[in-house]
């Protein structure tokens, strides 16, 4: 086990060279907001995605031409729908606060598309007190333009560049193994926000929360972390089939 002390101004100035959480990393959709599963669940029976498959990667990997095209054109349709029920979750302030009052940067990594994510930013987001909106200083904020896509550890890694932060002193927190498996393979630590469909994760999972503010007491504290944990400990594909999230 690696033993990760507090992340916290106090901590970090008694000790500046201890291993700690440097930097947080989330998943978007039903992880900084509710989760969505009746849009996901339409645009895999929409595009016929078989299982064991993802949406994008079976998009991306068996879809052609005009196939091809249409099929983008229905991702957006679906999740442009879906925004309207877009909502923060639960106990998100709090962490964000805790984090903000700590100079810990925050980023996201999506596989949806950049409307999306201006939505959340500046709808979502938006409809808070002005003090409460400035806590939200994602940056940077990677949607799936940015090839390739979680569980690919591409993204993470850019992340741990531009902060110049070692991935092993960053947090990715997920709902899904896609988000896990893209922290794992960057040797980052990894959270997962569960929920009663999503459990079959907490095996590729180094902190379970059930709220995302029970992450604050996590970082507040220090933690161990079983630092072995690695893509050899996924879930078959076959319980991999990834959301757009």
């Amino acid at each position: 086990m690696t033993h990760y002390s507090p992340s916290t101004k106090d901590a970090a100035t008694a000790d500046p060279t201890a291993l700690r959480i440097r930097g947080v990393v989330f998943d978007m959709d039903g992880t900084l907001t509710s989760p969505i599963n009746e849009y996901l669940k339409k645009m895999r029976n929409v595009l016929k995605v078989p299982p064991g498959y993802g949406t994008l990667e079976y998009v991306e990997e068996f879809l052609q031409g005009e196939e091809y095209d249409q099929a983008h054109r229905t991702l957006v349709e679906i999740e442009t729908e879906a925004l309207e029920s877009m909502r923060l979750s639960d106990g998100l302030v709090d962490l964000l606060r805790f984090l903000h009052e700590n100079a810990i940067p925050i980023a996201i990594i999506t596989r949806n598309n950049r409307l999306a994510v201006e939505h959340f930013l500046n709808t979502v987001v938006g409809r808070l007190p002005e003090e409460e909106q400035r806590l939200f200083a994602f940056d940077p904020a990677i949607d799936r333009a940015f090839k390739p896509a979680k569980p690919a550890p591409e993204a993470m890694l850019h992340i741990s560049q531009r902060w110049k932060v070692p991935p092993e002193q960053l947090l990715m927190v997920g709902d899904h193994g896609d988000d896990l498996l893209c922290g794992l393979r960057a040797g980052s630590v990894v959270a997962l926000l569960r929920y009663a469909c999503n459990t079959e994760f907490e095996s590729i999972a180094h902190i379970v929360v059930d709220r995302i503010d029970g992450l604050v007491s996590v970082l507040e504290h220090g933690f161990d972390a079983g630092m072995a944990l690695a893509a050899k400990d996924r879930p078959v594909r076959g319980k991999l089939a990834a959301p757009i999230s």
